[in-house]
């Protein structure tokens, strides 16, 4: 009778969930009293043109918004820049990056994948697991014994942090002028991965 610990570090590659798509509204204008106004309507403008292409007012946020004055000698300018953050699944997100790159005074800015690595790590422990039994049952019948079952294990994952990269369809079209509004169409589906790294710890008991 005796303990045969077993670690197994297995990584495998996921695929994102959804994405969160952050977009700036900017304007600045020497006539400054509508110009708040109008581009909170340009905003409103989205969210409805957003939630008639599936995506709720609910996975729309703004986070933030920034005013800015300038005195000049003859004139003042006003300055306003909007940030938008839309959450939108791999299905959606063409439609969300046409509605917002087509718009004059809106840039998007960058894309952030999200993941589910909680669910993803359910299989990748069970296949660590699988591994861990196999390395036991090879080391216990090199020793002479067996595996009789298990005493203890624990197990961890990581993955790296969120890396926002640029929307690909700002770089790919910045310079081709499209219909307004126009579903992005790069050819091939909009999506990514990442790294998964599982730790598994598995205490075996052995018998003779």
């Amino acid at each position: 009778m005796g303990i045969l610990r077993i670690t197994v570090d297995h990584t495998v590659r996921i695929t994102a969930t959804s994405a969160r798509v952050h977009a700036l509204v900017r304007g600045t204008s020497t006539f400054s009293a509508d110009l708040t106004g109008k581009k909170s309507a340009l905003v409103r403008e989205i969210v409805a043109d957003l939630s008639g292409r599936g995506v709720g007012e609910d996975h729309i946020e703004v986070t933030g918004v920034r005013l800015g004055t300038r005195e000049g000698k003859l004139l003042a300018s006003q300055s306003i820049e909007i940030s938008l953050v839309v959450s939108a699944d791999p299905a959606h997100l063409p439609e969300v990056l046409g509605a917002l790159s087509d718009r004059p005074g809106v840039s998007v800015e960058h894309l952030e994948w999200v993941y589910d690595e909680f669910e993803a790590s359910i299989p990748a422990t069970a296949q660590a697991m699988t591994m861990a039994r196999r390395k036991a049952d090879a080391v216990a019948a090199a020793a002479g014994q067996q595996v009789s079952g298990i005493a203890n294990a624990s197990d961890s994952w990581s993955m790296p942090g969120p890396r926002p990269v640029m929307a690909q369809a700002e770089m790919a079209y910045a310079a081709a002028p499209r219909a307004a509004r126009e579903a992005v169409d790069l050819g091939l589906e909009l999506n990514a991965t990442t790294e998964l790294c599982v730790h598994l710890s598995v205490d075996f008991e052995l018998a003779s």
